[in-house]
């Protein structure tokens, strides 16, 4: 029987939805708890769903903001009626095992923990502690999967991107195989079967004009979400990939640039020789041409990255230069106001974004106020000239709609000024 299963990702991470495309073969939605209200959660999974949607959860299943449970795992469980599975990893326990997932099942009365998964156990004690947890706590437990020789590797902010790992196919297929012999995979969905009904109320998404935006994407530039770009689609931007990596300009006839998130700190070298790129570049923003640019993205706009001794030259559209470090910067969710008109936002509007990077830079802007939800610390962010606006924030531009909705507007009024 085929069934059409479909991938949706808890929080704003990037790099899972990655895999869950290149495995599927489908594009994957990110639901975020914290950048999102309810009609958007539900649009999305609604609006994304196949016979099975699974959502990856993020963190332990109540890890959310803070102490707090909002925006864990749990909260967008039981904002989208949805049965939990939880998958645990038992190493060096034994009945301990079967009083943690009580425990997880007992802590909220609307859990709707309904099964169990073992990772990283033998056969052998995959039934030892099937038995443990069923007999002590009637939660029924779906299967295991063993450890495998050959894992997923990882760098500074997760695992390394799908696009990156040659044989990804090949470790899907033996994952695959072990999981159709020792997974129920027939009581997982039927499982899937026992989710709540959800209304989808979100109203319909009106066209603003036709515009075209360049996006720059390859290995350097990756970080972006579906639903966003869709989101731009619909409100009449024709999106135009392009590749800096690949030295390629950026696209004629086009009325703005998007230049996200992703590891351009791996590839400074490459950029710096890429001079038909940085130079389009230069003269977009010479133009006046709306130009977004988030974390990654923005950090090739600055004047350079510094490297030990060396700095590496860069498209010099912002002044100042940025460089690794050690530890995470600012992680997290942010709350963004807007201290000025720009791009983005209007004179104190509120952005929901977030912040995951490991650079620093030495003019991080001033053009938003960020503020970490539930609690007091904050730090201004993003940097505003003319219709240039870029910054360490990533912004989901369909669970801020009106950020979107100004910069296809700032398009149009470009294309109607270079008519």
């Amino acid at each position: 029987m085929q069934v059409d299963i479909r991938s949706f990702k808890t929080g704003p991470d990037y790099i899972d939805p990655m895999f869950h495309e290149k495995i599927l073969g489908l594009t994957s939605s990110n639901l975020d708890p914290y950048m999102m209200e309810d009609d958007l959660l539900i649009h999305l999974l609604t609006k994304n769903a196949g016979d099975l949607s699974i959502i990856e959860g993020v963190m332990g299943y109540y890890d959310g903001i803070s102490t707090g449970f909002s925006s864990s795992s749990y909260d967008l469980a039981r904002r989208t009626k949805t049965p939990v599975v939880l998958v645990a990893k038992p190493k060096g326990l034994a009945a301990t095992l079967a009083a943690l997932v009580q425990g997880v099942q007992n802590f909220r009365k609307d859990a709707n923990i309904q099964g169990v998964l073992l990772n990283g156990v033998s056969p052998m004690m995959a039934a030892y502690y099937k038995k443990i947890v069923e007999d002590n706590t009637g939660i029924r437990v779906y299967g295991y999967l063993p450890l495998f020789e050959e894992g997923l590797e990882s760098r500074h902010l997760g695992l390394i991107t799908a696009d990156e790992i040659e044989n990804l196919q090949d470790l899907v297929g033996t994952y695959g195989d072990q999981a159709l012999e020792s997974i129920d995979l027939e009581g997982l969905m039927a499982l899937g079967q026992g989710a709540g009904d959800l209304t989808d109320t979100y109203p319909e998404v009106k066209k603003i004009g036709q515009v075209r935006l360049a996006l720059a994407r390859d290995r350097a530039f990756s970080f972006y979400y579906n639903d966003a770009l869709d989101y731009l689609r619909d409100l009449g931007a024709d999106i135009v990939e392009f590749s800096p990596l690949a030295n390629q300009a950026v696209p004629q006839d086009v009325q703005g640039v998007y230049l996200g998130g992703g590891y351009p700190e791996l590839y400074m070298e490459d950029l710096e020789k890429n001079q038909v790129f940085l130079e389009s570049l230069r003269d977009c923003h010479k133009k006046g041409m709306p130009i977004f640019a988030e974390c990654g993205g923005y950090m090739t706009l600055l004047e350079g990255f510094q490297e030990g001794d060396r700095t590496y030259q860069l498209a010099g559209l912002i002044p100042g230069t940025s460089q690794m470090t050690g530890k995470l910067q600012n992680f997290g969710y942010i709350d963004l106001v807007a201290q000025e008109d720009n791009l983005l936002a209007q004179k104190g509007d509120h952005i929901r974004a977030h912040e995951f990077h490991y650079s620093k830079s030495t003019n991080p802007g001033e053009v938003f106020q960020g503020k970490k939800p539930q609690s007091q610390r904050g730090w201004s962010a993003m940097v505003q000239d003319g219709n240039l606006c870029a910054g360490y924030p990533h912004i989901h531009l369909m669970a801020n709609p009106k950020a979107a909705h100004r910069f296809v507007e700032a398009m149009k009024k470009y294309k109607e000024m270079k008519q």
